[in-house]
């Protein structure tokens, strides 16, 4: 009988005498993924489970009331880094955000906006997963 090939690292692994179903090797990285990918996966759906998540969060944020204040003060806020942009590229830009219409790729598994120089191409700036911009032209 062909060992099971481990869903995560793709590496064939043999399973444990006592657990014979065992689906995901014992890597500790892949044993964390299967945890991660369960927990998401009950969160989605147990609507019981997702409040007991959400009480257990709060609940130590009202037992640590100081420690985002003191991770601050340790580590700084986080600040977005940004380039440098010419007026000129920001006012391009935000003209082909008016159009009111957007291009969405929806064959692919991910959310994805396109926004094109193309005047003939309407596009829209939406919260997206990922946001393709084409560079614009210095002309």
């Amino acid at each position: 009988m062909p060992l099971p090939l481990c869903p995560y690292c793709r590496e064939s692994f043999t399973p444990s005498r006592y657990r014979p179903d065992q689906v995901v090797c014992s890597d500790l990285d892949c044993q964390r993924r299967r945890k991660t990918a369960y927990h998401r996966q009950k969160l989605q759906d147990d609507p019981t489970y997702r409040a007991q998540c959400l009480d257990s969060q709060q609940q130590w944020r009202e037992e640590h009331p100081e420690y985002m204040r003191n991770y601050r003060r340790a580590y700084g806020r986080s600040k977005a880094k940004f380039t440098s942009v010419t007026v000129e590229t920001l006012v391009q830009l935000l003209e082909r955000v008016k159009n009111n219409v957007a291009l969405d790729l929806t064959s692919c598994p991910a959310r994805v906006w396109l926004i094109s120089s193309n005047d003939q191409v309407k596009n829209i700036l939406a919260t997206a997963e990922l946001i393709v911009i084409q560079g614009l032209s210095a002309n």
